[in-house]
């Protein structure tokens, strides 16, 4: 489910990592064209012969993208089999969906190899096998939904197998076997799953128990953004206090991804119970807030994404 060859490049001499001067994230190796990119704001520069900072030429590529991946199959696969990538590189222009699809579907025989978009919604009668290359990519994100992103995933690439008369088969690289998530797509039993799951979002306080609120400040200035989302989630605290409230405030921190498209990136979680009208609570804070050009501030109540 990763784009270009490599996830990122290391060097062996000093442990340096290339990273996007944009955002906070390593930078990915495409072998295709030879360059190191960020996938989030498409910062491009060349790969480095040496080590930039110790000028050591033993750098190594980590993880595997479907650049990689492909160029494998290519060694071990007939030479006249096709093989079809589909990713953000491959499906820029416009009809590249479309095109490489009908590609796949007219070949006698051949592979679909791409990221999550390959994984719903085709409808293929002859594939009858499935691979998913390192399910544990996004098995340990770190977002509490992680597994169930996993589950849903493997479920919904491995019904593209076998959707006609002839029996489909799914094989799942994982070095995490007993995770609930592997074991519950692996027995297609979505009960199994909630079994597990549930307890586990209970005690820790996350949806469908309780609601999230994600209050995200961002700008140019790292101190300015730490303070504005300080501010906010003091007035924020004090207007639960006074409604009578005992919400849990996690926060303020900075995100996962602390910069972003060179802007710095803050935000505060809050837990509340399920029923709660946090627009109660939170909307006279913002309406109070002076306007500030230098810091945003933006508020996403039951976020599907923290990240």
């Amino acid at each position: 489910n990763r784009r270009g060859f490599a996830s990122f490049v290391l060097c062996r001499e000093c442990g340096f990592v290339p990273e996007c001067p944009h955002c906070s994230t390593s930078l990915t190796f495409h072998d295709v064209t030879g360059e190191l990119v960020c996938h989030h704001c498409d910062h491009v520069e060349p790969m480095p012969v040496t080590c930039p900072r110790c000028g050591s030429p033993y750098l190594r590529k980590f993880g595997a993208g479907t650049e990689r991946v492909e160029a494998e199959l290519r060694q071990i696969v007939p030479a006249d089999m096709p093989i079809i990538r589909m990713d953000a590189d491959t499906t820029r222009k416009k009809g590249s969906h479309e095109r490489l699809l009908e590609e796949f579907s007219s070949a006698h025989g051949g592979i679909l190899l791409g990221t999550q978009m390959i994984a719903k919604g085709l409808d293929f009668p002859d594939v009858t096998l499935v691979g998913v290359i390192n399910a544990d990519t996004t098995l340990k994100l770190p977002d509490f939904r992680a597994p169930e992103r996993t589950f849903q995933l493997l479920e919904q690439v491995s019904g593209r197998a076998g959707r006609a008369d002839k029996p489909g088969r799914v094989i799942v690289q994982t070095y995490w076997p007993e995770h609930p998530a592997i074991r519950a797509a692996a027995a297609h039993d979505r009960g199994l799953f909630f079994e597990t799951e549930l307890p586990v979002r209970d005690e820790l306080g996350y949806p469908p128990y309780v609601r999230l609120v994600n209050v995200l400040a961002w700008g140019n200035d790292e101190e300015a953004v730490r303070q504005a989302i300080t501010e906010v989630t003091l007035a924020i605290n004090s207007s639960m206090i006074s409604a009578g409230h005992e919400w849990e405030v996690l926060g303020p921190a900075p995100c996962l991804l602390s910069r972003l498209r060179g802007l710095y990136r803050w935000h505060t979680l809050i837990k509340a119970p399920i029923c709660a009208d946090v627009s109660a609570v939170i909307e006279p804070v913002l309406k109070a807030r002076k306007p500030n050009a230098e810091v945003r501030i933006a508020v996403d109540v039951d976020p599907d994404n923290l990240f």
